[in-house]
């Protein structure tokens, strides 16, 4: 197969927020646009529907529900283009038909507000991914973020949701879990599990991202690591001038979120100012792209191919390597791994292939 036919799976975007405050898919000022989309051959989309952690018990499923709900519309809009899936059928069936399938994800577990009455109301509503927490830990799971975890990553009702996810077939998503609830998980779960948006940690020391232990035994359950292209989390130099020049990312935003209470369009319209404001402080500062094969090179070579993907968390982040716009730069990353030496069948896995594994061994 060509290198310009082989289709990709993004497992991580946040464009979904975006979408929420009126922005247009059409719009070139996203990261996620459906012209950038077709440039890049993009097959698959996951969408993450994130809730901030400052959203209180008792609000946080109603506010989902909305967000989804609201998302769906915009799908809708986009019909000739996008269409949801739910398996493995219906999104090779978007191919054939030449459509971008979109994957809903739901990105923290606080949205189920310790019910999993609400866990099965999300599986309802086409929710097939859910990062089981964010920047700050729940009563059920810890948070990578948390110094001082108040228990060892699950609580007993955290390894019940676990469970009820294998049964459901929700793809359980590890990105922001502590190394501790990491391998809770591991020993739990009965399918594949991914880290949707995460790096290696020998190259990057940040809490965020994994360390080998930890990527080699989601490799081992048949998972896999979709890299983000976050300078943060790709450089470890990169990483600590962020600190020196501006601050704590999750930090700075979750008092921001704070602030906004739950004024689900106020929220949306925090991050591109944010994002402004944190570019201005790392004016004249950047790092290759080339960093990002860093990250491709060290987990082939610890794992092998058959186990990354690309999470970009795109629109989710206020900093890109030097020269990257938009998700059109997947093409040219594809093109990228040619060139390194990797073979067809490893493309064609790290771009397609290892994500339709999961996708059809969790979700049908």
């Amino acid at each position: 197969m060509p290198e310009s036919v082989i289709p990709i799976c993004d497992l991580h975007c946040d464009t979904a927020t975006n979408l929420l405050i009126g922005d247009s898919l059409l719009d070139p000022r996203l990261q996620v646009n459906l012209p950038a989309m077709k440039k890049a051959g993009i097959g698959l989309q996951v969408f993450a529907c994130y809730l901030p952690p400052a959203i209180p018990k008792g609000k946080a499923f109603a506010m989902i529900s909305d967000f989804i709900a609201r998302f769906k519309e915009v799908l809708t809009r986009h019909e000739q283009d996008l269409q949801l899936c739910l398996d493995r059928e219906q999104v090779m069936a978007c191919q054939k038909q030449g459509k971008i399938a979109a994957v809903l994800a739901v990105e923290n577990g606080n949205a189920i507000e310790a019910d999993l009455g609400k866990l099965e109301a999300l599986y309802r509503m086409g929710v097939r991914l859910m990062t089981i927490v964010h920047a700050e830990s729940n009563e059920w799971v810890i948070s990578s973020n948390d110094a001082r975890p108040p228990f060892p990553g699950l609580s007993d009702f955290g390894r019940e949701v676990i469970q009820a996810m294998n049964d459901l077939g929700m793809i359980i998503d590890l990105s922001h879990a502590h190394d501790r609830a990491v391998e809770a998980v591991l020993r739990i779960s009965k399918h594949p599990v991914i880290a949707s948006h995460s790096c290696a940690r020998a190259l990057c020391d940040t809490a965020r991202n994994l360390p080998d232990d930890l990527i080699a035994g989601i490799a081992a359950g048949d998972g896999l690591i979709g890299l983000n292209i976050y300078p943060g989390f790709l450089d470890g130099a990169f990483n600590r001038l962020i600190a020196e020049q501006a601050g704590d990312l999750f930090t700075e935003l979750g008092r921001l979120e704070r602030s906004a209470g739950m004024d689900l369009a106020r929220i949306g319209r925090l991050f591109p100012d944010f994002s402004a404001k944190f570019q201005t402080a790392m004016a004249g500062h950047s790092i290759p792209l080339e960093r990002y094969y860093d990250h491709i090179l060290y987990l082939s070579e610890l794992v092998g191919a058959e186990f990354i993907a690309f999470g970009s968390d795109f629109d989710g982040v206020p900093l890109l390597p030097q020269g990257v716009k938009d998700c059109s730069v997947f093409g040219d990353i594809r093109a990228g791994l040619f060139e390194r030496d990797y073979s067809r069948d490893e493309v064609e896995a790290i771009c397609w292939n290892n994500f339709m594994r999961v996708l059809g061994a969790v979700c049908g």
